[in-house]
């Protein structure tokens, strides 16, 4: 949630592609600006007075896609437009020739290169897709092998199906301050998003890469009257939207960027702090401020050969042998100023021959995941290896506190802060010290 990585760029996804159709790819992302700037309330603009519309990446296909509609569906692409009577049920793919199809189940087709969109011809319509409702338009886009399918709409609407996937639904009364600066972390978080270059075909992933959305069916009306109340409002650095991350759970002490992703340091407001108040830590009161992970060894080795190669670009998956090497130590090298480990070593091999791995900042959960399969819940920990008489490793037990990057606010503290009475600039302020609200739009 909140996170740097893995930005939505079109380019990327699609550069061998490029290699051999920059003349289309050029076309496509043309229209998708077009398309985009002329999407409904309030438009494309840019950050000022008007609300912004925003770009939100649902899925990226190589498959078939289906959609259903209650309400009669408007299909608009260059040159052509269709309607599809109600009730709709569509499927859209691309065909042989790198164009996407569009079917209805009445047997009714449109067929383009490059983009299309579609919106109910009813004004408070939906469109379903995987069992979720998105409102405003939907556009479809191809690069001549994938499916991108992008929901198009205001900002402010987009956050109220953001909101109560990342501060929680049926939020107390108390909690109502950290609602609010959720909705303006949130808010500051997609307008940065939305002011990076236009060599980009969408802004935002609907999943944990930025923001989760779950479109128009899950909404929550705490949350929803605390994006109302707030609208417009960001947080600020020099007078433009600040570069804001937030996360579930501290344990204590936010964090560096640095530290986390491997990047040259952020501004000043993302330096960390300590979120502690008369030695009690604000977010003690999550279910994740402390917690343990105990593992057989085998189960380590299993999660080890599996992840490894993920964690670091550098090991491949050649380079872990099979079943004849064993786990034989795990190392905390270092750590940051915050108490989360930085560097970590995994030594495996046997009696005869051993090999080091190295793994660094955030990286770390990915490679030492929960039994589950999850990463691991924080950096912030200790681990313990017990070993039998022979000196082989038996059981590992890791002891923690937190959960997610600990970069920005931390959500619990910030609920806790919020029930002691803190208004939400206070608590935006604790956690971005130097920063300042200001309104948009």
């Amino acid at each position: 949630m909140g996170r740097p990585d893995g930005l939505p760029i079109f380019f990327g996804a699609t550069l061998r592609y490029m290699c051999k159709h920059s003349v289309g790819i050029v076309a496509l992302l043309l229209l998708g600006i077009l398309f985009a700037s002329c999407a409904g309330p309030g438009g494309r603009a840019r950050p000022g007075a008007v609300e912004p519309s925003i770009r939100v990446c649902l899925s990226e296909s190589t498959g078939e896609l289906l959609f259903e509609a209650g309400s009669a569906v408007i299909v608009l692409a260059p040159g052509r437009r269709a309607v599809f009577e109600n009730p709709v049920t569509m499927s859209c793919s691309v065909n042989d020739d790198g164009r996407i199809e569009l079917r209805s189940a009445s047997g009714d087709t449109v067929t383009v290169g490059g983009a299309l969109r579609m919106y109910t011809k009813v004004h408070d319509g939906s469109i379903s897709f995987e069992k979720r409702e998105y409102s405003d338009t939907l556009l479809l886009a191809t690069d001549g092998e994938r499916l991108y399918l992008i929901n198009i709409l205001p900002l402010e609407r987009y956050l109220y199906g953001v909101l109560p996937n990342e501060i929680g639904r049926n939020r107390k009364p108390s909690d109502i301050a950290a609602v609010e600066a959720q909705a303006i972390l949130a808010r500051t978080y997609a307008l940065n998003k939305i002011r990076l270059p236009l060599t980009r075909l969408f802004d935002v992933y609907d999943d944990a890469r930025d923001q989760v959305f779950s479109g128009k069916g899950a909404q929550d009306p705490t949350s929803t009257a605390a994006v109302q109340k707030t609208r417009g409002l960001v947080v600020t650095q020099n007078g433009q939207p600040a570069e804001c991350y937030y996360h579930s759970t501290c344990g204590g002490s936010t964090e560096h960027p640095s530290n986390v992703w491997s990047r040259h340091q952020s501004a000043g407001h993302l330096t960390g702090i300590r979120d502690k108040e008369k030695r009690r830590s604000f977010c003690a009161i999550s279910p994740s401020f402390r917690w343990t992970e105990i593992y057989t060894r085998s189960a380590m080795e299993n999660v080890l050969r599996t992840w490894l190669p993920s964690a670091n670009e550098a090991i491949k998956e050649t380079d872990i042998p099979g079943e004849n090497w064993y786990l034989l130590d795990i190392n905390l090298l270092k750590r940051s100023q915050s108490g989360r480990v930085t560097t970590v070593q995994i030594v495996m091999g046997n009696r005869a021959q051993q090999r080091s791995y190295y793994v660094h900042a955030d990286r770390i959960r990915r490679a030492l995941r929960r039994p589950d399969g999850t990463p691991l819940r924080s950096t912030l920990f200790d681990i313990h290896l017990e070993r039998n008489a022979q000196r082989w490793i038996s059981l590992i037990r890791i002891d923690g506190g937190g959960n997610g990057h600990g970069v920005g606010m931390c959500q619990w503290g910030a609920i806790s802060r919020s029930r002691e009475g803190q208004s939400p600039e206070r608590i935006l302020q604790a956690y971005f010290p130097g920063t300042r609200l200001r309104t948009m739009y």
